[in-house]
């Protein structure tokens, strides 16, 4: 009788301590302080709202949503240690942010058989080796910088080969489409006469001056916002906005650039696969409900936190409506049968497409557009397309 009463007790005691089988368990690991914070700050948000809000609306019936959130201040030390501090929480899918960290947790993804989804969009997060388990929400920063090269291409009228420098963060972040976009700009006959990584209150007159003296028309972003404003601040004090068109992709873009650069954003173009709120009713209905303010509802950052968490919810939810268990594995399962030709697409208000994924594709939103700053308003320009450029210099792995 003894025996059986401490088994019961130790049963009871671990249970205390743990989640429950049916919990759905998210891990988000990401920069809330450091670099790249201006991004991050707001995609935890987007995590931890949208969490909230399938519990709040039963989105997963009869499944609790666990959201487990740490900063790591853009330390890939920290996201390692966070990350295997999640497992013993019991975590069943993982959200990370930087991409160096990323990349390095490929080989722990593969040993723990745990999907991770990413707010980096490097495409090597996808690419073998070691890609299994890895998936991007939205297209790559390889895609999106090459669809910028298309519209210099299809777009610039000097008769001569357009000459393009790049202003990239000084990260595996900023460095992951150089090498991509230099291999479109030699097929779509575009010279790339620089690429500079910036540093932190970086004066960028200087460089500005040498790139119009030496011809450069176009000035490609691949950074988080704050190093773009003030280019573009610079930019206009020299008075070279009308000589210059400047462009970036997803983390250069949206409301926080016109905050942040005021009417020197104005002509800014941008690429991403989000819509832009206050397009997004469900975004601001979230927002709304829980206490947030308006510049982080209106952020296309707090759109990547929204969408990251609305995916895992949505594979939960699939495993649920087939009987089984909330798992890592049936969470993969279901990741990967999120298609045309399996159990359908997952239908967003979040993007331009809708989240698709199989054994082949681990691009959820395939589809991106191009936005313009337009009087202190990101305005689409395009319909959703696909970059061919793309496709022809990183063909599918």
């Amino acid at each position: 009788m003894r025996k059986i009463t401490w088994m019961l007790l130790l049963a009871g005691a671990l249970a205390f301590g743990s989640v429950q089988a049916q919990d759905l368990v998210l891990g988000w690991s990401g920069a809330v302080t450091g670099p790249t914070s201006d991004a991050g700050q707001f995609v935890v948000q987007g995590v931890e709202d949208y969490c909230a809000y399938a519990n709040d609306e039963a989105l997963v019936p009869g499944v609790t949503v666990t959201c487990l959130t740490k900063d790591d201040g853009y330390d890939n030390d920290n996201t390692l240690r966070n990350f295997e501090g999640f497992l013993d929480q019991g975590m069943q899918a993982f959200i990370s942010y930087a991409t160096g960290a990323t990349l390095q947790l490929k080989v722990n993804a593969m040993e723990e058989e745990m999907p991770v989804l990413s707010a980096s969009l490097h495409i090597a997060n996808i690419d073998p080796p070691d890609n299994a388990f890895n998936f991007l929400p939205i297209t790559s920063y390889s895609e999106q910088v090459v669809a910028l090269l298309d519209w210099i291409h299809a777009n610039d009228t000097s008769g001569e080969r357009p000459q393009v420098a790049m202003l990239i963060h000084p990260s595996a972040f900023g460095r992951a489409p150089v090498e991509d976009a230099k291999k479109a700009a030699d097929l779509l006959g575009i010279d790339i006469v620089e690429v500079i990584e910036h540093g932190e209150g970086l004066d960028y007159t200087a460089t500005l001056q040498r790139w119009d003296n030496s011809g450069v028309r176009y000035v490609v972003g691949q950074s988080v916002q704050s190093p773009i404003a003030a280019m573009l601040q610079a930019a206009q004090a020299l008075g070279l906005k009308d000589r210059m068109t400047f462009l970036g992709a997803h983390y250069t873009g949206g409301s926080t650039l016109v905050n942040l650069a005021g009417d020197a954003a104005e002509g800014f173009l941008w690429t991403t696969s989000f819509k832009m709120a206050p397009n997004i009713p469900l975004q601001s209905e979230i927002g709304q409900r829980y206490g947030r303010s308006e510049e982080t509802i209106a952020d296309v950052n707090y759109s990547t936190g929204l969408l990251q968490a609305a995916i895992y919810v949505e594979a939960a939810r699939r495993a649920v409506a087939a009987g089984e268990a909330v798992s890592k594995a049936t969470i993969y399962q279901h990741m990967l049968m999120m298609n045309a030709d399996q159990e359908g697409v997952f239908q967003t208000p979040f993007a331009v497409g809708a989240v698709s994924y199989s054994q082949t594709d681990r691009v959820g939103v395939d589809a991106l557009h191009l936005l313009q700053d337009q009087g202190g308003t990101f305005v689409s320009i395009s319909e959703p397309f696909n970059s061919d450029t793309f496709r022809t210099v990183h063909p599918a792995q």
